[in-house]
């Protein structure tokens, strides 16, 4: 219990602060994508999804919504919790956006904010091995 009671570093307040604001913004996209699938409310084109398996954006967006809103907010919030999966989930997390932009990149189109969020999935994951290396050092240093 004792190290849930020390405060958060900075690259940990970083890295929750990141999965936080990336969470909310995806869920709140992804939730207006499927409420209106014709892309209207993001001035989002369905010509856009021309080369990919989906038609409308219903699908992307509650995919967009559960697992990148989902899985960015459940990771904010096990690094909060100290939870020992924190720093595998946020890597993963990290890790899966950044190749989603990539993925966005080669079969959709480029735009600047698959950019953004490239460089905020790769920070997510950089973030998230530190806080690992970290937490792994002081689990050792506090045996003895």
């Amino acid at each position: 219990m004792q190290q849930r009671s020390r405060r958060h570093t900075r690259a940990e307040k970083m890295l929750i602060g990141l999965e936080l604001t990336t969470g909310a913004a995806a869920l709140a996209s992804g939730v207006l994508l499927a409420a209106r699938p014709d892309g209207s409310f993001l001035h989002a084109g369905p010509g856009v999804l021309r080369r990919t398996p989906f038609r409308d954006w219903r699908l992307p967006g509650i995919l967009l919504a559960a697992g990148c809103g989902g899985g960015y907010l459940a990771a904010g919030a096990l690094q909060i919790l100290r939870h020992p999966a924190a720093p595998f989930v946020s890597g993963a997390a990290g890790a899966a956006l950044a190749g989603l932009e990539v993925w966005e990149v080669a079969v959709i189109e480029f735009q600047p904010l698959e950019a953004l969020y490239a460089a905020v999935g790769g920070a997510v994951a950089a973030l998230a091995l530190r806080s690992a290396v970290e937490g792994r050092a002081e689990k050792l240093s506090s045996r003895g």
